[in-house]
Formats: C-alpha cells, structure tokens, sequence
C-alpha cells in the first residue's frame, strides 16, 4: 500500500478505495523517531550495526524509525516486505537492553520458532537470552523459556499458560509468565480480529457426548425456503410453519415449541445450523476423521478450536464422524484481557491504520505509518464487477491462463478453501496445455504454506490461495533465491488477483500488498460479483432491490459502489460486535480478578483458607488440628478449598454463559442486555466465597481424621485430563438470537 501522500503523483495511480484508509482517526506522526534512528551514538544504531554483521540485515531508517515507535509503546504500520521480522527484533534488543522482559507474539507457532532461530545471533552478540515456545513444548521448558530476556510465542500459547497456572494445585506446577512488553506482531489480526476470542481451558467431563443423529436426519429433509429461511445476513437459519410441522410430525410431539424444557428445539436449532449454515470447506474442514475449524482471517485450520453449544457434536454427527466428548470449562480469558495485562504493549502490521481507532480505544495505544525505503511502482487496477458468481470466475480464469502462457508469476487470493480448489480444478487442463501446475494453498495442507508461498513469485508460477493474513513468509520475485528474477521483472513482477473482498478491508489489502514488495513492480486487480457471500449478507435493501429490478443492468461502476457498501456494513457490524462482547466480558473479568486473587492467597499459606472454613464451621479447624497436628490441618483445608474454589468458579462460568444465551430476550422488555447482563452477573457471584467455604467445610467435616491426608487425596476429583481451545463468540449467530426469534414467532401466532 501506498503511503497516502498527496503530494505525490504516485497516488494517481491508486483506486479511491485504497485511498479511502489514509488519514485514519487515532494516528501520530513518528518523526521523532525517525531523528532518534538516524543518531550515530544512539542505542538504536549501536544495535542496527550488529543486525548488519550477525545477520546479514542492514536496517534502512525507515526500520529503525518503526522500532524507535514500538519502544515508546506504538502500533506502526509497515507495508509487506518491509521487515517487520527484523523491526521486532530490534526494539526487542533495546528493551531487554534496558532491563526489561520482553514478549515478542505471533498468531502462530510456526512464526514464533522461526523468528526466535532467525534473529538470534543478533540477541546472542549482545548477551541477551532468548526462546520460544509451541503447543509441543513442555512444561519444564515453558517455565525455563518464560525466564528468557526476550521469547517468541504464540498469543494463545501465552494465554493457556496464564489459564494453566491459574488451577494448578501447587506452586511446582505453574509455568508463571512476566507480563512487562509485548510487541505484538500481526497486531490487527491478534488485537482486533481475535480480541474478543475467549482462549479456554477445559477439562474432562463425565457426561457421555451429545448424539445429534437424529436430529440431523431430520434436518437434512427439511427444504431451505419452504421448511426453513435465513437472516439477511444468512448468519442463522430459523424454521417455518411447514418445517415446525415437518419436524413435530418426525419427532412424534404436538408443539415443538412446548415440549418439556425447551431441548427439543435448541436440538433442531442446533442440527439446522450445522446442516444449513456450517459449510464444510468453508467453516470447517476434515481432517484425518476430525472436524477442524477454519479461521476466516487467514484461510488457515484453526488449532485446537470448536464451536460450543453442541454445534461442533452436530455438524460431527452430519459428517457421520464419533462425538467428542464434552468438556468442563474451567476457566476462560479472552485474548484482548490477555494483552491489557501487559506494562507497555505495541504492535506492527502492514495494514494497521484502519484500525487505529479501536486500537486507541480498547488498549490506548496510538498508531502510525512508517513509508517504505523504496518508492511504490505497485499498479492496483480498478475493481471488475459482474452480476454473477459464474460471470467472475470466467474472467478470473482467462486472466490466469493469459499470466500463464506469458510466463508471469500471479498468485490468485479466494474466500474459502472450496473455492481455492473449485479454482484449481477449472483451470487444470488448460494450465496443463501451456505446462503450468497451479499450486493451492488453503487449510487442507497449511503445513507446507511457507514453501508455496516461497515459491509464489518464480517466473511461470500459478498460486491459489486462502487468506494470506499472518503467513509471514515473502514473496521473492524469481524464485525463494531469486535465480529468475531479472526474467520476472521483464514480464511485470508478481500478478495478484482477488476472488471477491473479504469482509474486512485491511484483509483486501493484505493479499495485494503482496506484489510490489521493496519497490518491485507488480500489479493487482479484484473480481466481484453480486453473488458473493459479502455482498449477499451485507448488501443494504435498496440496492438489493436495485439489483432484483426487472431489466435493470447496473454499471460496473455501480455494482463497484455495492460490492463497498456492503464491505463497509460488514465492518460496522464486526466493530459493533467487538464492543458488545468485550462488553459482557467485563464482567467475567472483574470477577475473575477476584477469584484469582484470593486463589493465590490460599496457594500461598493455608491461613485464608483456615479462616474461611473456620468462619463456615468454627469447631472443625480445633477437630482437625487435634486429630492430624496443625501442619497437616492447613494443607488439608488448602487443598479442599481449592478445589472446591476452582469447582465453583466453573459452575458460575456455566451460570453466566446460560445467563448471556438468554440476555437478548430482555430486548423485548425494552431493556438494555448489556446492563441486564451485568446486573444479573453481580447477583450471581454474591456470596460466592461464602458457597465456596460451606463447600468445603462440608467436605472436611466428613473425612476419616485418622488419616486425613489420604482422606483428602482421595475426595479431590480434579480433571484427569485438560485441553485448550479457542471458543468462536457468537459461532454462526448465538442461541440467544434464534431463542428471540422463536419466541417472536410464537408471539405473532398468538396475536393472529
């Protein structure tokens, strides 16, 4: 992306939509440190000289300006290929320079080891220890890694270990990370798209797995705009009055909406999402017989996620796979309340002045652009525009296969991983024809995303590929050596091509950013339809209705203005859900906070957890400490406190989430569910502690005092198991949502 300057002719040669992201609200200048990189004597030099002969990298100004902002506590925005790597790196020296612990976070393992093997003899020359960590590293490493001046890690990894240490049952066991700086790389896509993300610890449960078989069975005969409709934005599918019937006749009851306690319609609910929204190669893949979600930011298996509220059981029992067994949430914490922790926080990305608005209202952290060390001679060309998917992907293909015949190198972004593939197979033969393989990219085989995408810019190559977003591997043109580079740049550079906008402009801008690194030529073009997911669910009613209307032909100018239009609501409404979820977390938050706390003052001695099962039953501390002397008291009541406490704080954890799935209902009364939500939370946790030391009196009041050791060992039924996962908020359209609308449905029948 350009940098915004008009004063420069190189704008006129960017479409107005690109334009549209300069002068973001929320953005600073960096010229100060654009004076405080370019002294000779300073910190920032002294380290750069090192970058030049321990890593073969000397750092531009324009690199030095950008880690003189993250060390003030900035967001920059780079463009790609500018070396962000190397940016962090920097900036991570001169912290830990200064005494500091620095944490360097990526969206992905794979990322946070590369980083830490390429950069460090430059951490090694100046005696800084550095790490990184993984989902395979062990606890013992973590904790040693933990203690390094500067480690690379992935976000979530960083929030499972806060969410591990946070139930373990003695100090050996926790891994305890510094929160003092965090530079987080990828920022818009780890601050905002995954902010309000809840990371999840989980452990194993002793109910049996929900079986949706039958319910699915059902659904699967049930006909889409006569037994069942979607919301405009077809987020969420609700039944008719012909398929309540069909499915009370299939069910053998008289009103579905009056059977028992109401499970017999979150079922069907349920089965009609995971048959009629959950698309397979869309949402989701399989995978060696597991359902593994698809990350929408990045095109990319989403490790270690799932759906909750018996959706991913349902859309497993549609694939015909087992049931996973369900789990015991134990404790929650959302990536954005991760961050909030640390002492100074700052972040990089090539597309993050959009955001720089809500980076300054949720972390307070203000943002800028540092230009490019060469000028951009990238062309984006005008957005194409047709009424039909098919019309698309005609002109796409015959874009391609000319790129091919020519030999020039074009890397072709889609929405899903079917479409990547659909692509690949349409062109297949006629590639074949001139001797080209396209290759694709997509979550069917992300393992091998960093050589495909190596390999993106050598003369003759065809790439199909999901998001781009956090793949963090360049493009070179002529080949991952360059070795037909002078070839490439006869025939243009790198040619990319985008099937569609994604709901998210930064995304757009990401995958074009790919042509025209460091000043290579290079040149980029985007096909829409009016058939597009984006413009289906977002489209605004009048120019939906400008569309349906007999014998209208729109321009392609026209149909343009659609296509952004409809990106811009899609935007809105992702802003909007960021502050009502971050909203309702607040108070999962502050109470948290409280229960942790006190946690960590019963870990610690035994005297909070003396007084508080003194408090519940005066008499029994003098039993205990009689039978089994003091010392063996106190560990039995930690022990049992404890547990108990982490006991009680997941069943509030299962009380709140019930309370939110039902919270849009206050909607009808003409209550705010925000403040509903938070009010009814404080209720739920009054007197919480209190429930938590009646527990554990009760249970200590009944152990055999002659061994009261192995008496609390055997009470204590912690989770022999636990798993992390990263739960998708409001999955598809929450259960709230289709509750409201049932009851509005049954309202309406009333009333007629």
């Amino acid at each position: 992306m350009a940098s915004f300057d008009p004063s420069r002719s190189l704008t006129k040669r960017l479409p107005p939509w690109l334009l549209r992201m300069a002068g973001m609200p929320g953005t600073v200048s960096f010229a100060k440190y654009a004076r405080l990189a370019d002294d000779p004597a300073g910190e920032l030099a002294a380290v750069a000289a090192l970058c030049s002969s321990e890593l073969g990298l000397t750092p531009t100004l324009p690199q030095l300006t950008a880690a003189g902002a993250l060390l003030d506590g900035r967001g920059v925005e780079m463009d790609t290929g500018e070396g962000k790597t190397l940016v962090g790196a920097i900036a991570a020296a001169c912290h830990a320079l200064r005494g500091r612990q620095v944490h360097v976070l990526s969206v992905n393992d794979y990322l946070a080891r590369r980083d830490a093997a390429w950069m460090g003899p430059l951490f090694d020359a100046l005696g800084i220890t550095v790490a990184a960590i993984g989902q395979d590293t062990t606890r013992d490493e973590r904790r040693s890694a933990y203690r390094a001046q500067v480690l690379y890690a992935a976000v979530s990894e960083v929030g499972y270990d806060v969410l591990r240490d946070g139930v373990a049952s003695d100090a050996s066991g926790r891994v305890e990370p510094a929160f003092d700086v965090a530079i987080v790389d990828e920022a818009d896509a780890v601050m905002i798209d995954e902010a309000v993300s809840p990371l999840v610890l989980a452990g194993n449960s002793p109910y049996d797995p929900q079986d949706f078989r039958r319910e699915i069975s059902i659904v699967a005969d049930l006909r889409p705009g006569a037994d069942f409709e979607f919301d405009e934005q077809r987020s969420t599918a609700f039944l008719t009055d012909a398929g309540v019937s069909r499915v009370e006749r299939a069910l053998g009851i008289a009103n579905l909406y009056d059977s028992g306690d109401g499970e017999a319609l979150s079922r069907i609910n349920v089965a009609l999402m995971a048959v009629a929204i959950a698309e397979r190669d869309v949402d989701y893949v399989v995978r060696a017989g597991e359902v593994k979600l698809v990350s929408a930011s990045r095109g990319r298996v989403a490790k270690r996620q799932r759906w909750p509220d018996g959706l991913h059981a349902a859309v497993e029992a549609k694939e015909g796979l087992a049931a996973t067994g369900p789990g015991v949430i134990l404790d929650t914490v959302t990536v954005q309340e991760l961050l909030g922790r640390y002492e100074l926080l700052s972040g990089m990305s090539g597309t993050l002045r959009a955001v720089a608005a809500e980076l300054e209202e949720f972390y307070s952290v203000r943002t800028g652009r540092v230009d490019r060390d060469r000028p951009n001679v990238r062309v984006d060309e005008s957005p194409a525009a047709f009424r039909t998917r098919e019309e698309r992907d005609r002109a796409v293909a015959a874009e391609v296969l000319a790129c091919g015949a020519s030999g020039r190198p074009v890397l072709v972004g889609t929405q899903s991983v079917e479409e990547s593939e659909a692509l690949a197979a349409r062109l297949s033969a006629s590639l074949a024809e001139l001797g080209v393989t396209a290759r694709v990219l997509n979550a069917r085989n992300d393992e091998a995303e960093a050589e495909i995408v190596a390999a993106a810019g050598d003369l003759g190559a065809v790439t199909i590929s999901t998001q781009l977003s956090g793949r963090g591997t360049d493009i070179l043109l002529g080949g991952p050596v360059g070795e037909r580079r002078f070839e490439v740049l006869a025939l243009g550079g790198l040619r990319v091509l985008a099937t569609g906008m994604y709901p998210s402009r930064r995304l757009d801008a990401q995958l074009l950013g790919r042509a025209g690194r460091q000043g290579d030529p290079g040149s980029t073009r985007v096909y829409v339809s009016m058939e597009d997911a984006l413009v289906a669910e977002n489209a605004p009613e009048f120019m939906r209705a400008k569309l349906a209307r007999a014998g209208s032909e729109p321009s392609e100018r026209e149909l343009v203005e659609i296509a952004f239009a409809s990106q811009d609501i899609a935007e809105s409404i992702r802003l909007d859900q960021h502050r009502a979820t971050w909203s309702y977390s607040q108070a999962f938050s502050k109470q948290r906070g409280k229960v942790l706390r006190h946690r960590e003052e019963v870990l610690g001695g035994g005297e909070e957890s003396l007084a508080g099962v003194t408090a519940a039953d005066p008499e029994l501390i003098e039993r205990l400490v009689s039978s089994a002397g003091p010392e063996v008291a106190g560990r039995a009541c930690r022990d049992i406190v404890l547990w108990r406490l982490d006991e009680c704080w997941s069943d509030h954890l299962g009380a709140l989430s019930e309370l939110r799935d039902g919270i849009h209902l206050r909607a009808l009364a003409d209550e705010n569910p925000t403040d509903a939500f938070h009010l009814q939370a404080l209720k739920e946790f009054d007197g919480f502690f209190d429930a938590v030391y009646a527990r554990a009196a009760a249970d200590l009041a009944g152990l055999d005092l002659d061994d009261l050791a192995a008496a609390v060992a055997a009470a204590v039924r912690r989770p022999s198991s636990t798993w992390t996962y990263m739960l998708i908020d409001n999955p598809l359209g929450s259960k709230g949502d289709r509750a409201v609308r049932g009851l509005q449905r049954l309202l309406r029948g009333a009333g007629g």
